[in-house]
């Protein structure tokens, strides 16, 4: 039986976690002195979903904002997208990038990984960044505008948690150098990977089952693709690959609620 010592341990350490998810995740300024036992991304992205709530609520807030300024929903999304981007330094749209060039322009798994750990910008990139915040932005633009807050919040949520459970059960293809600088030194529990699907799927709760399940579905089925794609090419997932799950869940996100709530 746990003391009050050791309880008390507990929640401090997943309170320091979560100040660790804002740091690792977002720009969001804290002050607080972290452990750096926390700022290990494995552990930390127990509470990616969280982060995805709260950037996810600012940038609806935001959206709610410009609209009832300039009353134009295309203007809000636009600079609530811009909010979004500044709040996270473009963390999962940089992986995403990064992942159109690596599997785009690289053959062998040595090729792809090179490419993707290069920090200049190449044409795939390019492309399908533009491509992306397009898709993202035309989908919101055909979701009633009364239902636009709901679903940046669950976009940004929902697809955090996909993102992050490639970490179970799929091999980190770095090498041990690199595991330890990134992070990513642990497989998800699956603990951690019961925490994380329950809140990403709590969004849930405000839509129809069926529409529930037609979202649900899509994201399976992707969820698989990617999972085959990735241990195909390099034999399993890296950072990038995680940022890049987030923003197609994200898209694929807003346009099955383009599709099913008008």
């Amino acid at each position: 039986m746990a003391t009050d010592s050791e309880t008390g341990h507990f929640w401090r350490f997943q309170w320091q976690l979560l100040l660790a998810a804002v740091v690792l995740f977002t720009r969001i300024p804290i002050w607080k002195k972290i452990p750096d036992e926390a700022l290990q991304l494995s552990r930390a992205a127990r509470f990616l979903p969280v982060i995805g709530i709260l950037v996810g609520g600012l940038s609806a807030l935001s959206f709610l904002g410009f609209y009832a300024i300039w009353h134009n929903s295309w203007l809000a999304l636009l600079l609530s997208t811009i909010v979004g981007i500044l709040l996270t330094g473009a963390f999962h749209e940089d992986g995403f990038v990064d992942s159109c060039d690596g599997f785009g322009g690289g053959w062998q798994k040595e090729q792809v990984l090179a490419i993707m750990k290069d920090s200049r910008i190449g044409t795939y990139g390019a492309l399908g960044l533009g491509l992306m915040l397009t898709v993202k932005l035309s989908a919101l633009h055909l979701i009633p505008v009364e239902r636009v807050a709901y679903a940046i919040v669950l976009g940004h949520t929902l697809s955090r948690s996909f993102s992050a459970s490639f970490m179970y059960g799929l091999s980190y293809v770095r090498d041990e150098a690199d595991r330890k600088i990134s992070g990513h030194s642990d497989q998800l529990t699956l603990k951690e990977l019961a925490f994380i699907a329950a809140i990403g799927l709590s969004g849930l709760l405000f839509l129809s089952i069926l529409h529930s399940v037609i979202l649900l579905l899509v994201l399976f089925l992707l969820q698989r693709g990617l999972r085959w794609y990735w241990s195909r090419r390099i034999g399993g997932y890296t950072g990038d690959c995680l940022g890049g799950a987030q923003q197609l869940a994200e898209a694929f996100i807003y346009l099955v609620l383009a599709a099913t709530l008008n």
